[in-house]
């Protein structure tokens, strides 16, 4: 599985990247062929938001929130 993490008006931490990974490891125990995620981390003035396409088996699972902590967005 290949994870891409991108940060718009935010920077990527490897704090953050960390935490993206070990949140699409458990992921992977529920799908057994996942193929590509992209994740886009973003701020907007006090809105923090995390978006994540996945790629899994022939479909593409789109998810996206919006909460005041970067990390609770992520979760």
């Amino acid at each position: 599985m290949q994870i891409s993490v991108t940060g718009h008006h935010v920077e990527v931490t490897e704090a953050l990247r960390n935490y993206v990974d070990t949140k699409f490891d458990k992921l992977e125990r529920h799908f057994d062929q996942v193929i590509d995620v992209h994740v886009i981390l973003s701020v907007e003035k006090l809105r923090q938001k995390a978006e994540a396409s996945i790629q899994v088996n022939g479909a593409k699972v789109y998810a996206d929130e919006v909460h005041d902590d970067m990390y609770a967005a992520i979760d």
